[in-house]
């Protein structure tokens, strides 16, 4: 299930903390910020949070220590290296309410802790990922067992989050200097892929620039990777009415027509509910040689 809103997001975070899903799978590119919704939505429970380094043994008594309580698998990729970290995963991702989870050869520290080789747990798995197909690959279809979210929220969604937060930030700025670096990536939103995290940078960038008297917004653009191709159609849309036009353009800057319609419906799905964007003044000659 595509969602696009942090409410959504919200929404089946607390649907797994009211113990209403055995299985719940979130899967973002990075820097979108799920992972701390997690933790402000799990904040007032006891629960099990593991992240990629740990061993299997580590994780068997952990579930052990937390038996019955939830189980947040942050960052999961590196639990993948290891075939015994596999297996208990799988076990504690069981979508029935009583898991049985195993350790299948004798060990003198589960002795030695009082820990069974066997235990029984009806622990609820939250799996937050960048990659599920990744993921998938080594523990088996999930996707089907539970909830699998995928986060997609909308440029004009993370630009209200990131005002949203704006308020939170304590970084010994004024309210002008945290707007000046959030109306930097406003303007620029529709050229790049942005996060929560771009703003996070920004403000300390700007804070260790206006130290040193250097020019922070620079760097930060360069940071942001503005892609040429989105300022082109931005270019062309703003200054010709047809299409025809437009595509005339695009191709003497050495690109295919196929391409200008790809591209075209890429920024106007980005620059849809922000507030109208003027091109980028960069000039036209240098975008084909920065591709």
């Amino acid at each position: 299930m595509i969602i696009k809103t942090y409410e959504e997001l919200k929404f089946f975070l607390n649907m797994f903390k009211e113990n209403n899903a055995e299985l719940l799978i979130i899967e973002s590119r990075g820097g979108l910020g799920k992972s701390r919704l997690a933790e402000d939505t799990l904040r007032d429970s006891h629960y099990l949070k593991i992240l990629s380094h740990v061993t299997p043994m580590q994780l068997y008594i952990l579930g052990h220590k937390f038996k019955d309580l939830p189980i947040v698998i942050d960052d999961c990729d590196g639990l993948m290296h290891n075939d015994q970290n596999i297996s208990l995963l799988k076990m504690y991702c069981e979508t029935r309410e009583t898991k049985r989870v195993s350790w299948l050869s004798t060990s003198k520290i589960l002795k030695e802790q009082g820990i069974p080789m066997s235990y029984e747990t009806k622990s609820k798995v939250l799996i937050l990922t960048n990659n599920f197909k990744n993921l998938s690959k080594k523990i088996g279809a999930l996707s089907d067992r539970g909830w699998f979210i995928e986060f997609e929220p909308s440029d004009e969604e993370i630009l209200n989050k990131i005002n949203e937060i704006k308020g939170y930030c304590n970084l010994d700025l004024s309210v002008s200097e945290i707007d000046e670096v959030y109306n930097l990536i406003e303007k620029h939103s529709a050229f790049c892929d942005f996060s929560l995290r771009t703003f996070v940078k920004g403000l300390s960038l700007f804070k260790q620039c206006k130290k040193l008297g250097i020019d922070w917004k620079g760097i930060l653009l360069r940071e942001m990777r503005l892609n040429n191709k989105l300022i082109l159609i931005s270019r062309c849309i703003e200054n010709y009415e047809t299409d025809k036009d437009r595509v005339k353009i695009w191709e003497e800057e050495g690109f295919s027509r196929r391409s200008f319609y790809d591209y075209k419906s890429k920024f106007m799905q980005k620059s849809q509910g922000i507030p109208k964007i003027h091109a980028y003044t960069e000039k036209p000659s240098t975008i084909a040689q920065n591709q």
